[in-house]
């Protein structure tokens, strides 16, 4: 897209900002209640329109001031790339090609695209567990940065509570503070069922991935095999480790050796 392509009418859509569409059930519902102000609205109205040609002329808008936007523009890439909105331009051919793009026209340094984006994608991944330890936004956003290294290293609980109460270095430094504890031994997995229905692989009812057009049988049932094992493995709080063997015979000896060393704990 090129910047002579502004149109500042992306802002006309205010009125329209109560519209309940796709966009609002996947996306906006996490921010519309916490961010009301004309800026969150212009935003959340272009995104809505779901043309990459309104949306951009949006972020040209905050790329001024990037780093106060950042919780905008990371909704705002979140999405495109989501969504595959950047295969309606010429820098269609991937997501990251069209971010170097946003980087080139924009001058939005690529760490801060990756940053925003990032954040978003967390706050919506564990906004659940955020909202009931009350965690806000404001001036905490950064913190999301380090939610996931939080969750390898301590007890989940202990994670929400601390990200919701502690300061950012605070948090920053304990999350990548591994937990001394004595490791547990692993439970065991949880069944669950998996299925293909034309091109759709579907684990526990709900929809994981699409196959691309054409993918044969065998493939779509050794990725569903595979992928079924691996959700089975987490639904009992357990985790995958995917390994190459020759034969059986090494899986067994691998087997095994873990019932060993699990035993002696």
């Amino acid at each position: 897209m090129a910047k002579e392509t502004k149109n500042p009418g992306w802002s006309r859509g205010e009125e329209k900002s109560t519209a309940l569409d796709v966009y609002d059930r996947k996306y906006l519902k996490y921010f519309t209640d916490d961010y009301k102000d004309k800026v969150s609205i212009n935003v959340f109205n272009a995104l809505k329109t779901k043309d990459i040609g309104t949306i951009e002329n949006c972020v040209y808008e905050l790329s001024d001031n990037a780093t106060n936007f950042i919780l905008h523009i990371g909704l705002i890439c979140m999405i495109i790339e989501k969504e595959r909105l950047y295969e309606g331009t010429e820098f269609g051919i991937s997501y990251l090609n069209y971010a170097e793009h946003l980087f080139d026209d924009l001058s939005i340094p690529r760490p801060t695209l990756s940053v925003a984006k990032t954040i978003v994608e967390k706050y919506i991944q564990y906004n659940k567990q955020l909202t009931k330890a009350g965690f806000r936004l404001a001036k905490n956003t950064n913190k999301l940065l380090f939610l996931d290294e939080a969750l390898e290293n301590h007890d989940e609980q202990e994670v929400f509570t601390r990200i919701t109460n502690d300061t950012y270095r605070g948090f920053k430094d304990w999350a990548q503070r591994k937990n001394i504890a004595r490791p547990r031994k692993p439970e065991k997995d949880i069944r669950v069922d998996a299925e293909i229905k034309g091109n759709r692989l579907i684990i526990n009812g709900k929809d994981i991935l699409n196959f691309p057009k054409g993918t044969a049988k065998e493939i779509k049932e050794l990725v569903k095999d595979d992928l079924q094992k691996t959700f089975s493995i987490r639904e009992g709080g357990n985790l995958p480790y995917i390994i190459g063997t020759y034969s059986r015979g090494e899986q067994i000896a691998i087997d095994n050796f873990l019932k060993k060393a699990r035993a002696k704990r």
